[in-house]
């Protein structure tokens, strides 16, 4: 069987069903069962009873304490008072999901891949809606949903920010909705569109944004390519859609306003335009790959295990790249009415997605990306242009199911039905193949996973804390890049999720403003490089208006290059001026050290020296409240930054 034969085949066997294509009851629930099953077992079979530090490890830790805060953009617990950068849209969907799976009795770890399962489940479900709505019917449809929502994209996100995969399996439906909405009008699909919206958008917007471009692009194809609809028609739609979208989604556009006018500028703390151009080459778009984070890794592994395989595996690279090649010859094969619409949205998807690449020297309209993103705060906030690459795997799927059904039906007619069969199952099996996380369990990558429950000398130190005053802050040393303990990785510190009273500590993203992370940083960098100078803590946390500092002990310190426990604990176990003396919990700390850290710091301390405590809790005398007043008499101003004042 030809390119020429599948070519030349009425489009509307092709592209469209028949009554006589149409599944039945049972063929149409084993399409169901298979992309269920390949959604939630997998996912629950990787690294069981395990707790990954996915998204926000407040949502494990405690989801109700979470959201108790989530609503307000004004966060005093947190690095001197902050403004809140995207928490608000965990107040939907996935707080509530995950509160109402704690309150079912599951446990973390289920709820996690739950969660998981449920977004790939959607994306799959979303690709059968759409080829229903674009009327694609035969055993093509499963394959295209399985190519969409057994995308290497998946793993970009899974194991750290899975909520970022919500604009991903939000994407077929927004378009079917759009279609829809334009060829039946009224208010029923644009309603569902601002559903989605708020189900899929609420706390990343850049993923929002880039896949709004399909629906977009739909729109005027429908009134100037495939002519289904009028100007007036479309206009009146776009109406529709536009009003109740921008209504719905209020409630976490204000919290985009607030953090953009009142927050600290954390676009200057995440990746660069060049980090992120770095990776963005075009056949790894068109693999489904590009985001830089995949390829990154530090002295412990590689940052996401589970792309290993399409980096060092050259079997798994070919499968990689043989899955878009049939894609793109199913488009040159086939003849449909929406053909080159898919085309164009492959087309725009790859040009955003491969974005300033090579940073450089990039392409004509790599330059205007490239200027775009770095001349403008909206520019650069849409900058991880690799979150368009699902508007590639998208057409790809499309076409892909179109060939796949095509070519069935081309087999069938000719009373080659088994050969039908069988190609459709190996193209099927090489989709599958496409994403070894299925069946190496890697979904959630070793580094970064704890057990169900933390440490109990942590329960108590937290619960001896939570007695303090709320009027004052508690202050943990030392800082650390991300919350990474010898008994596991939560990336954010655990301290925070856990207490009523207002934390402080650095971080290597900051919060509050720039001149208390930079007061922060200064205190830390004197402690962390061996200038400390032990009068000035208390001053320091009188300042903070802290009353009680958490020695954290047990952190990776090889990891991040941080000061050793002995070191920090010889600073705090002997009372000192304005402290009080330390209260130790635990008496081993767990685990060990990824790299032994063999050195002159090391050798000097004495060899009968003990280990120090996991936890130490140490008080402040004299502490002063967080809110204060204070004389302006004699008063001194200190006109310097955080360095000037430690």
């Amino acid at each position: 069987m030809s390119a020429a034969e599948i070519s030349s085949r009425d489009p509307r066997a092709i592209g469209e069903g028949s009554a006589r294509s149409r599944p039945g009851v049972l063929s149409r629930f084993g399409g169901y069962a298979l992309l269920a099953a390949l959604s939630y077992i997998p996912v629950l079979l990787s690294d069981p009873g395990r707790v990954a530090a996915d998204t926000k490890s407040y949502l494990s830790l405690d989801v109700g304490r979470l959201m108790e805060r989530a609503w307000s953009m004004w966060d005093p617990n947190i690095g001197l008072g902050t403004v809140t950068h995207q928490n608000i849209g965990y107040l939907f969907p996935m707080g509530p999901f995950y509160w109402v799976l704690n309150a079912l009795g599951a446990s973390g770890a289920v709820t996690q891949r739950i969660w998981l399962g449920t977004i790939i489940f959607a994306a799959g479900l979303g690709m059968l809606y759409l080829f229903r709505t674009l009327d694609v019917r035969g055993p093509g449809a499963v394959v295209g949903a399985l190519a969409f929502m057994l995308s290497p994209y998946l793993l970009d996100y899974a194991a750290r920010i899975s909520v970022i995969l919500l604009p991903w399996a939000g994407l077929p439906w927004l378009l079917a909705f759009t279609i829809l909405a334009l060829r039946k009008g009224g208010w029923r699909y644009p309603a569902l569109i601002a559903i989605t919206v708020q189900i899929v958008g609420g706390v990343n917007a850049t993923s929002l944004i880039f896949a709004g471009v399909a629906p977009a692009l739909w729109l005027p194809w429908a009134v100037w390519g495939s002519k289904e609809v009028s100007a007036k028609r479309m206009f009146a739609a776009l109406a529709r859609i536009g009003v109740l979208t921008a209504t719905a989604s209020l409630w976490w556009l204000s919290g985009l306003w607030a953090q953009g006018n009142y927050g600290i500028d954390i676009l200057k703390f995440t990746e660069t335009v060049r980090t992120v151009a770095k990776t963005s080459t075009a056949p790894e778009v068109l693999r489904g790959l590009g985001y830089w984070f995949l390829y990154g890794q530090d002295k412990i592994g590689p940052w996401i295990e589970s792309a290993l395989p399409y980096t060092q595996s050259v079997t798994h690279i070919a499968i990689s790249f043989a899955v878009p090649a049939l894609a793109l010859l199913c488009a040159t094969c086939i003849r449909w009415r929406h053909r080159s619409y898919f085309v164009l949205l492959a087309f725009v998807g790859a040009t955003i997605g491969i974005g300033a690449y090579s940073f450089d020297d990039p392409s004509p309209l790599g330059g205007v990306l490239k200027l775009f993103a770095t001349s403008s705060s909206l520019g650069l906030a849409l900058r991880s242009t690799g979150r368009a690459t699902p508007l590639v795997v998208l057409a790809f799927s499309v076409f892909l199911a179109l060939g796949v059904s095509a070519g069935y039906r081309a087999y069938s007619a000719r009373g080659r039905g088994k050969l039908g069969v069988i190609s459709v199952a190996l193209i099927g099996v090489l989709v599958i193949a496409n994403l070894p996380a299925l069946w190496q369990g890697t979904f959630y990558g070793k580094n970064l996973q704890r057990s169900e429950q933390i440490p109990k000398y942590w329960s108590d130190a937290l619960a001896e804390v939570n007695k303090g005053s709320l009027d004052s802050r508690v202050l943990e040393l030392p800082g650390s890049d991300f919350g990474s303990y010898r008994w596991g990785s939560t990336v954010d510190p655990i301290t925070p999720g856990l207490i009523d009273r207002p934390y402080v500590a650095r971080e290597l993203i900051p919060y509050g403003t720039p001149a208390s992370a930079d007061l922060l940083n200064a205190y830390d960098r004197r402690l962390q490089e061996g200038l400390y100078e032990s009068v000035v803590t208390a001053p320091f946390a009188r300042l903070l208006g802290v009353d009680e500092i958490v020695v954290r002990n047990d952190l990776q310190t090889d990891r991040y290059n941080l000061i050793r426990p002995r070191q920090v604990w010889r600073e705090f176990k002997a009372p000192q001026s304005g402290l009080e003396a330390p209260q130790a919990f635990g008496s081993k700390i767990p685990g060990a050290a990824f790299f032994p850290q063999i050195d002159e710091q090391a050798l000097a301390f004495p060899a009968n020296e003990g280990d120090p405590p996991p936890v130490a809790v140490v008080r402040v005398t004299s502490p002063l409240s967080i809110v204060r007043t204070k004389s302006v008499q004699g008063t001194v101003i200190i006109a310097g930054d955080g360095e000037g004042i430690i």
